[in-house]
């Protein structure tokens, strides 16, 4: 039978757990945290998470999993097709322009996050950054129009200039502050909205990848329909983006490290969803001269007698140069499939995903929607096939107590020699949620992540992420 959504619109959560200070030589005081982690192997962390979690969560691609805690069910899945078509928030209405500012809505996202990477062949990566986000919004004037901006900050409260690279803070462990939407939104017809100027996205390799202080935004022109009950539509003109540690937009060409004439990325993408609830999307992505991404995928959910609930997911990516080819010459392809099962509060997932040998999968504009896409990794080296296992729970069985935690493996093989040749590696990622939802505490989340990868070769690296997050209205 037909598996709808148990909590389609369930609420992110995520954990931060202060590390405790040392003396330093420096003005700030040292937090060993990713020195901590030389102490403990990955089977110890995992025991140890699991032991203190009580609500785990579900293998999804990285940009999506880090704005949302893990599922207890294939009910409460989303995929990347899925993700791109969020419904709007309930629209808020007035008619008289002097109703504006007293019904706007100003709210404040507070962010704690610490970062700590140990690198057995390269120098570590450690930052602790607080900041966040003011988020303001005017209800819709007549239904037809509304106004909206968002202004982020991450400032800096402990990084070592020589341990730079989180991409928490602007290059050189610098604090900043930016202006990352600022859009006006017409509704054309039911719910056909034109949007335009600074916004997010949330499309297959065009979108925030919010894993750190400050997500992906882009200076563009998109043009959404998610009114129909079946058929939902969208269409964008991107043409500059900011990336997640700057202030500066830039266009999307150099955002792909090209040195050259500016090109602009036009957007495509559909999703249709068939009376039993299976759908099916397709994305294209096109940048003159450059680059043509297309991105399809499927999702079926069913639900047998005996209470156990499955899901079965395909993608297919293809990526090529076009044009005068500013990014070399190139045309890759990347399948994937995934196989996943819940009950009473447990799910298991299996992936595999393979890519062709002509190159790698190329990430410029946001993250992956590739099963495989985890913490570190992503999976997608020319020539690599890859699958992933991978568990989680939130833990019903105990009542609804606020945590949830999920751990994912995943092992990626490449060829040994030839111009594709690079090192076979693994990953396990493990993340606790907690979230209380009740009293002023209802806004508050905090997220535990750690993740341990393992190359041929000794290029190995272990990290760690402490974050929380407190959301409140300002008006």
């Amino acid at each position: 039978m037909p598996l709808k959504p148990d909590n389609p619109g369930r609420t992110p959560v995520a954990i931060c757990v202060l590390p405790k200070e040392t003396p330093s030589n420096s003005s700030y005081r040292r937090m060993p945290v990713s020195n901590s982690l030389k102490s403990l192997d990955s089977p110890k962390i995992a025991l140890i998470l699991l032991l203190g979690a009580t609500r785990p969560a579900y293998a999804t691609p990285e940009y999506i999993q880090s704005e949302q805690t893990g599922a207890g069910s294939v009910g409460t899945s989303v995929e990347s097709g899925e993700y791109a078509f969020k419904p709007p928030a309930p629209a808020r209405v007035f008619t008289k322009l002097g109703d504006m500012l007293s019904e706007s809505t100003l709210n404040l996202n507070l962010r704690n996050f610490y970062f700590g990477r140990d690198r057995k062949t390269q120098q570590n990566i450690e930052t602790w950054a607080q900041g966040g986000k003011l988020d303001f919004a005017t209800p819709w004037w007549k239904d037809r129009l509304h106004l909206g901006a968002t202004l982020h900050t991450s400032q800096k409260l402990y990084g070592p200039a020589d341990r730079d690279g989180s991409r928490l803070l602007k290059p050189g462990q610098k604090s900043f502050t930016v202006l990352d939407q600022a859009y006006l939104e017409a509704r054309l017809y039911r719910q056909l909205s034109l949007k335009v100027y600074r916004q997010q996205s949330n499309l297959p390799y065009l979108n925030g990848l919010d894993t750190r202080m400050i997500p992906n935004t882009f200076e563009s022109v998109t043009l959404f329909d998610t009114s129909g009950k079946r058929f939902v539509y969208g269409l964008a003109q991107t043409w500059r983006m900011k990336e997640r540690d700057a202030d500066k937009f830039i266009s999307m060409t150099k955002a792909a490290g090209i040195d050259g004439p500016d090109r602009a990325v036009s957007t495509a993408a559909a999703r249709y969803t068939f009376p039993n609830d299976a759908n099916i999307a397709v994305v294209n992505h096109y940048a003159r001269d450059f680059m043509n991404i297309f991105y399809t995928e499927g999702n079926t959910r069913t639900r047998t007698r005996m209470g156990m609930k499955f899901q079965f997911s395909t993608q297919y990516a293809n990526q090529r140069s076009v044009g005068d080819q500013l990014g070399g010459d190139f045309d890759t392809r990347f399948w994937g499939a995934k196989l996943a099962a819940s009950h009473g509060g447990l799910l298991f997932t299996v992936a595999r995903t393979s890519t062709t040998n002509n190159a790698g999968i190329r990430n410029d504009w946001g993250g992956d929607p590739s099963y495989i896409s985890i913490i570190i990794e992503n999976f997608n080296r020319a020539g690599e096939d890859a699958w992933l296992l991978g568990l989680s729970s939130d833990f019903s069985y105990f009542g609804d107590n606020g945590f949830s935690a999920f751990i994912n493996y995943a092992r990626g093989d490449t060829p040994d020699n030839g111009s594709n040749a690079s090192p076979d590696q693994s990953e396990l990622d493990l993340t606790v949620d907690y979230k209380p939802g009740t009293g002023l505490a209802k806004e508050l989340w905090f997220r535990l992540r750690g993740a341990f990868v393992n190359q041929d070769g000794g290029n190995d690296l272990r990290e760690v992420h402490l974050i929380a997050n407190y959301d409140f209205s300002v008006l």
